[in-house]
């Protein structure tokens, strides 16, 4: 029993599989789950703040999966004894203790497994005397990189593969890409030591969490570590906590894994799915959804978007990219700069890197468009001179009237309004030498929103962001769908919507729509040919639009939650 595109499996927590004491008990709780979901695997844990399973408990707890044709895998999280002072409680790696504890953990699990994963604990975050003293001269981000990257390949994969030699130890990656250095995360260097990854696409609660959560996240992760570690990124994580003011919430970290691609998506946990009567509804959806992305998931080509470079062990403008593609801008985020792209997206990120500027010569003289954000300006500082004469000035604009040009930057249209006020920087620059193509209006005065001005043989631009990124979400239609049309020149189609409706497109003409909006919302998507139409794969019906200026607009209703899966199709062409 199991889904035709992608495979799923139930992460098990220790003291869940320590509590089975009756095993035809536990297949009727478990039963839940498995009547609404295809479980084709599941993750056992040896290990967990401070709490070993026994060998015999394990081994009978793995004849019982295997016993219903559910393959097996080991599961170690690396969290310590809590320490009563809130947060979580990682090991201090400074320590011959936690050495000790990970190498008869690492053991025991190496013994009953040929895999196991890392869960999202295997960071760091102590500054004990140890610490600080082995630290040294070195900042914490690089002591820590350098000290897990030992721990992985002499403590962690180097016991497992002494004790089985068949053993393939995978680490899974959290959902706080920005910040995974400081905590010891080596994402340059711990993909090469572990056989495969796992990438956490937990998105919950956007508002009501200590994180940065938009729901384009789920997806965007995915694809980042689907480059870090092509072929070797196995599938998704997600949970359902924070998840009961909307059920939806939950669904939507499910579908976006899968739309990402991934190979497997992971429910955490056991005990919380079938015990934990806030999540008894779960199971029932998820399976519903994986049943319904199953059936046309594979007539999805590979996911395409604008390029994004997240070097290596950077941050900076924490996560905006998902605010942009909660605007429908489809985004693909790479660890190394695309040379061969035609429109590349830099944050403030990328200006981690020393030879950025090199780069982006480069794709300039290769005639791309690149696009940085005020944040990117406002870190190279005079250095962005030599491409735009632009200031990221510590003055501020109170804005709720916009306009755009058609002309380039010569004269606006018309005024938007919008209902609420937004903060942005002011930004100065250099008439008719850089061309404002979107601005905010102030008193018998404008502030640039959107830049532009050609190098070489490409064209630069840049992006005003709001102090708050989820602003973004509140600029008029019209100057969306400006912003998106710059991101997307390249691509076959658009979208002519408000906020908080994401485009997720593939290499085979196909995209899936989503409103994200409490309340159905009316869009239009834009086919770059004439006489298009479109075909929903999942409803098995063909949408007319109407052509006008060598391209076809379709009218479209978008109901909250329901996805719209699409083939764009020509001369009468209809997916079968």
């Amino acid at each position: 029993m199991k889904y035709q595109s992608f495979n799923t499996s139930v992460y098990c927590p220790v003291g869940n599989l320590i509590d089975i004491t009756d095993f035809d008990d536990f297949d009727q709780k478990f039963n839940h789950i498995y009547k609404n979901v295809k479980v084709g695997k599941v993750y056992l844990e040896t290990y967990r703040g401070g709490t070993f399973i026994s060998k015999s408990q394990m081994e009978k707890v793995i004849s019982y999966f295997q016993s219903k044709g559910i393959k097996v895998s080991g599961g170690i999280t690396t969290d310590d004894v809590y320490n009563g002072d809130g947060g979580f409680s990682p090991f201090c790696y400074s320590s011959k203790r936690t050495r000790d504890i990970l190498t008869k953990v690492v053991t025991l699990t190496a013994e009953l497994f040929d895999e196991f994963i890392l869960d999202d604990f295997y960071f760091t975050n102590c500054r004990c005397e140890e610490c600080l003293k082995q630290k040294g001269d070195r900042s914490f981000t690089q002591f820590r990189l350098e000290q897990m990257k030992e721990i992985s390949e002499n403590v962690i994969v180097g016991t497992a593969k002494q004790v089985n030699p068949k053993i393939h130890p995978i680490i899974k990656y959290p959902n706080w890409y920005e910040h995974y250095q400081d905590a010891g995360y080596n994402l340059a260097d711990e993909p090469q030591i572990f056989d495969y990854i796992y990438t956490g696409t937990e998105t919950r609660n956007p508002t009501y969490t200590a994180q940065h959560l938009p729901k384009y996240l789920s997806y965007f992760i995915m694809r980042y570590l689907e480059n870090v570690a092509p072929d070797r990124n196995l599938g998704g994580w997600f949970d359902p906590y924070e998840c009961t003011y909307n059920l939806t919430s939950y669904m939507e970290q499910g579908y976006l894994t899968l739309f990402a691609k991934a190979k497997e998506a992971m429910l955490f946990s056991l005990g919380s799915l079938f015990e934990d009567k806030a999540f008894l509804t779960f199971a029932p959806a998820i399976g519903q959804a994986f049943t319904d992305v199953d059936a046309y998931l594979n007539q999805l080509g590979i996911p395409v978007g604008t390029a994004c470079y997240l070097p290596y062990h950077s941050h900076g403008e924490d996560y905006l990219h998902n605010y942009l593609g909660m605007c429908g801008i489809p985004l693909e985020p790479y660890p190394e700069y695309k040379e061969d792209a035609a429109t590349i997206f830099l944050t403030e990120s990328a200006s981690m890197d020393p030879d950025i500027l090199y780069k982006m010569k480069r794709s300039l003289h290769n005639g791309a468009d690149v696009i940085v954000t005020s944040g990117f300006v406002q870190k190279l500082g005079t250095a962005f001179h030599d491409f735009m004469h632009v200031n990221y000035t510590t003055r501020k604009a109170l804005i709720n009237q916009y306009a755009y040009s058609k002309d380039g930057g010569v004269t606006y249209g018309s005024c938007k309004e919008a209902a609420k006020p937004i903060l942005v920087p002011q930004l100065e620059f250099y008439t008719n030498d850089v061309w404002q193509l979107i601005s905010g209006f102030g008193e018998d005065n404008s502030f640039p929103l959107l830049l532009k001005t050609k190098y070489d043989k490409g064209r630069i631009f840049v992006l005003a962001i709001p102090d708050d990124f989820g602003n973004l979400y509140h600029y008029p239609r019209a100057i969306l769908t400006t912003i998106r049309n710059l991101f997307m020149k390249n691509f076959n189609v658009t979208i002519d919507s408000i906020s908080k409706v994401a485009l997720f497109t593939y290499d085979n003409d196909t995209l899936i729509l989503r409103n994200f909006n409490p309340f159905i919302e009316n869009i239009k998507v834009i086919v770059k040919t004439v006489n298009a139409t479109l075909y929903d794969i999942e409803r098995k019906r063909v949408i007319t639009g109407e052509t006008t200026n060598k391209q076809t607009v379709f009218s479209l209703t978008l109901i909250p939650g329901v996805n719209l899966v699409l083939k764009i199709c020509q001369d009468g062409e209809r997916d079968s």
